[in-house]
């Protein structure tokens, strides 16, 4: 029991579980407080807002959300003031108001399914029950919505925010890692394509994550990502290359172009995986210091001298397939090694064009790999 209490609060420290916390507790004060101080006569639809948007992980989550209620709400806003004049009027009974302004809001929530926070405050509007003048409901209502959104915004921008840097840098060195096991398990004599398979699973989540990682750090740095912090802006392309090359070595393999290699097989892949390594862990240094401060600097030069061009013996095939994940190992390398601060290679770094969107999948005659 000791030991499952330990694992798991190593495991929501690990994960930032208690920054997602404290910023919630945070944005709840914050919404109390600042609904008091302007005088809402509602301030929990306030609290029940910015819930609803602190909840999200990631600030480019947060932004939508917290975009989708002040639009939602606008357009719920105006559904219920309408349905209050029908009301007022015409002296018609409020469900009758209700199901009349329903009708378009179910419409647009159909073809805009985000858009669903739109009949939530047009109910929260009309149906729930409220003292003083007709019109002040929506309006106080609104109010209420829109300072939770507010101060939602403002606690994911300023408490505790997750540093995408750190982020990208972390999810980089397991990416480098999986790739490391991809072509372990691809330069043998006779490689299993199904488990390739699965770690290449691995491999497009991670560079999901890593492009999530990206989208967040270019919110946080708007329009200068790229002179703020180079290497996570090129991350992404030089990880995406080496997928790819990994991922025609592995096709090629299958195929048997690796059958008969022997040693020197097993040489150039003990030689990767421990690059691999090396650039995984220099991944994770990255990771743990402050953009800015010095990190203990391996010889790079030492590592770039193992990748040496593949011998006459290897086949056309693998030679060039070989070539090119060396060549791109190479490059990022010197990108990660320099913290980006390099002008080898193009910028931003895009993906081979033919292997850009490729995936590893079992060997049939019609995808096979052209000799």
């Amino acid at each position: 029991m000791h030991e499952r209490l330990k694992n798991l609060l190593l495991s929501i420290t690990r994960r930032g579980t208690w920054r997602q916390v404290v910023r919630m507790n945070v944005s709840l004060i914050l919404s109390g407080i600042v609904a008091t101080i302007i005088h809402l006569d509602e301030p929990v639809w306030a609290l029940i807002t910015s819930v609803i948007v602190i909840t999200q992980t990631r600030l480019t989550q947060t932004l939508s959300t917290g975009r989708e209620q002040i639009v939602g709400t606008l357009i719920g806003a105006a559904a219920g003031m309408s349905a209050i004049a029908l009301e007022q009027w015409y002296a018609l009974s409020v469900g009758m108001v209700f199901w009349v302004m329903l009708m378009p809001l179910a419409v647009l929530v159909a073809l805009r399914p985000k858009m669903r926070v739109a009949i939530v405050t047009l109910m929260v509007v009309l149906l729930f029950p409220a003292t003083g003048e007709p019109f002040s409901r929506p309006l106080q209502r609104i109010a209420s919505i829109m300072t939770g959104v507010v101060v939602s915004f403002a606690v994911s921008f300023f408490v505790l925010r997750n540093e995408a840097r750190r982020e990208v840098l972390a999810n980089a060195a397991s990416l480098l890692r999986r790739l490391a096991d991809f072509v372990a398990g691809a330069l043998h004599q006779h490689p299993d394509h199904d488990a390739l398979a699965t770690v290449d699973g691995m491999c497009r989540s991670l560079l999901q994550d890593i492009n999530d990682g990206v989208q967040e750090a270019e919110v946080e740095h708007p329009t200068s990502l790229a002179r703020h912090d180079p290497l996570v802006a090129r991350l992404p392309g030089l990880l995406r290359r080496i997928r790819s090359d990994a991922i025609f070595i592995g096709r090629a393999a299958v195929e048997g172009e690796t059958a008969r290699m022997g040693d020197t097989l097993a040489d150039e892949r003990d030689m990767l995986v421990k690059v691999l390594g090396q650039m995984a862990t220099r991944c994770d240094q990255l990771a743990t210091t402050r953009r800015g401060r010095s990190v203990a600097d391996d010889d790079m030069c030492v590592i770039l001298d193992q990748l040496q061009p593949p011998g006459e013996h290897w086949t056309p095939v693998m030679r060039f397939a070989i070539g090119l994940l060396h060549a791109d190992m190479r490059l990022a390398i010197r990108n990660i090694w320099s913290d980006g601060q390099t002008d080898d290679g193009p910028f931003p770094l895009v993906a081979h064009p033919v292997l850009a969107e490729t995936a590893f999948v079992p060997i049939t005659p019609g995808n096979s790999v052209e000799r």
